[in-house]
């Protein structure tokens, strides 16, 4: 192809290019690639959020919503859930104490943690403190349980068992 003919043609493709005609169909493009992007991570966050919400675990009982999960999942009479209702203020507000002092406890191992280069005999004693606190907050579940295992019938102490052994086999 001779230097004028290839010079044409680049020239007449830069003006393809720069058409208004195809300014549309480039923002069309574009808009439709980002939208499909969008919709990806919209689908793989839904897919996400139901695998993750939809487990059947102890843990969310004690969420915001969790006593009433735990009513669903037992499927409790108006008797049944007054007698588990019962128990739930004086849980809540002990577990409240400790998630509390917990929460000291960690800010207080990070302070050290940031402030040494090396393990000192301060960062030890605040991690047994820490351990002393995580497994009273356990305890308190663990006493929970019970508690709520005695109020309720045998169908309904089995289905809370199977609730509190798949939780137990899931790390957190």
């Amino acid at each position: 192809m001779s230097s004028s003919k290839q010079n044409f043609f680049i020239l007449t493709t830069i003006d393809i290019m720069d058409c208004e005609c195809n300014q549309g169909s480039r923002v069309r493009l574009i808009v439709g690639l980002i939208g499909g992007m969008i919709l990806i991570c919209v689908v793989v966050s839904f897919l996400t959020t139901r695998l993750m919400v939809n487990k059947s675990d102890w843990s969310q009982h004690d969420s915001e919503h969790g006593h009433k999960w735990l009513h669903q999942e037992l499927n409790l009479s108006e008797t049944e859930a007054a007698l588990i209702d019962a128990l739930e203020p004086a849980y809540r507000e002990e577990r409240a104490k400790l998630q509390g002092d917990f929460q000291k406890r960690i800010l207080t191992l990070r302070d050290l943690i940031v402030g040494s280069d090396e393990l000192t005999p301060e960062v030890r004693h605040a991690i047994h403190e820490l351990h002393i606190v995580h497994g009273r907050l356990q305890e308190l579940s663990i006493n929970h349980y019970y508690e709520m295992m005695n109020a309720l019938p045998a169908d309904k102490q089995k289905r809370l068992k199977e609730i509190a052994v798949q939780a137990l086999s899931t790390p957190e």
